[in-house]
């Protein structure tokens, strides 16, 4: 049985209108009889008395007002409880990244989301691309900035955000030209692979031409700034992504890929949280917020 029925009832008998308690609580007067004809059929006995005076309790309604009463305040005791207890789940929020995201987007991110939910106490946590999809999956973060890869998101949600272009990251050489870099010229190179995870990114770079390229792959565990100086010092070559080089400093050639190739970052949640409105609230927060930072400017 519905409560909002027994007090949309309550309030019809208090002010002795169907038509003024339909009006005070948003409803057509249809739509309020219509309530209370099916109410009256859950219970199986007249509530109310109708006529050109109003509307009133019969004997039946009577005997059931202390029943109905108590039926409408309990509901009302548990829907409070409930907020109560998903105001206090959502104290805090665990929110995982790329290095690159934590530098140059969450800030603002969590600089906007604090001014809008000043209650909610944010963690960050920095990953690879394979361990923030595990870990949102497993529950320990309760979002995730990542790339979309499909074969990762089993169980997964996904919000895209901004495609993230590729670039090609070369030793320093004066007077070289500025042009896009061919990616069949990293063949037979010395090729840094970045960080755990990105390498789901890049190798579809090189699988996507008519012949493949086949560099020299040198796999690493380095941060971003240690794979640039890395190049810096004329160790080999690598591909990073227009957020990562933002503000690095290295003596490095930065140029975009031809054909041209990007990652496209997003938020992953899981599937099983649609309703946890602190998350809910900061998704829609970094979507506005990343939204904003990347608009073209006005004339």
């Amino acid at each position: 049985m519905d409560s909002k029925k027994c007090a949309a009832l309550l309030r019809a008998v208090e002010l002795g209108s169907l038509t003024a308690a339909a009006g005070e609580l948003g409803y057509t007067q249809a739509g309020l009889t219509n309530m209370m004809n099916a109410l009256e059929a859950e219970l199986g006995v007249q509530l109310l008395l109708r006529g050109r005076g109003g509307v009133r309790l019969s004997a039946a309604g009577r005997r059931l007002l202390p029943e109905l009463r108590a039926f409408v305040e309990a509901a009302g005791a548990l829907e409070q409880s409930a907020e109560t207890l998903r105001t206090a789940s959502g104290a805090s929020l665990r929110v995982g990244a790329y290095s690159s995201v934590a530098r140059h987007w969450l800030p603002s991110i969590l600089a906007e989301f604090r001014r809008e939910c000043p209650e909610i106490d944010v963690a960050v946590a920095m990953g690879g691309n394979r361990d923030l999809h595990q870990l949102v999956r497993e529950g320990e973060l309760d979002c995730a900035f990542a790339s979309l890869h499909p074969s990762l998101q089993h169980g997964l949600n996904w919000l895209p955000l901004r495609k993230d272009p590729l670039v090609a990251v070369l030793p320093a050489s004066p007077g070289a030209p500025d042009a896009p870099f061919p990616v069949p010229a990293f063949a037979d190179t010395d090729f840094l692979m970045p960080s755990l995870g990105f390498d789901l990114d890049i190798l579809p770079v090189f699988g996507e031409l008519a012949s493949s390229v086949e560099p020299r792959l040198r796999y690493t565990n380095l941060d971003d700034a240690a794979i640039v100086s890395m190049v810096e010092h004329g160790l080999g070559l690598t591909i990073l992504s227009e957020l990562v080089m933002k503000s690095m400093s290295a003596d490095v050639r930065v140029m975009p890929l031809d054909p041209p190739a990007w990652r496209e970052i997003g938020i992953l949640t899981a599937r099983q949280r649609p309703e946890d409105r602190a998350l809910s609230r900061f998704v829609r927060c970094a979507e506005r917020t990343v939204h904003t930072m990347y608009e073209t400017p006005g004339p």
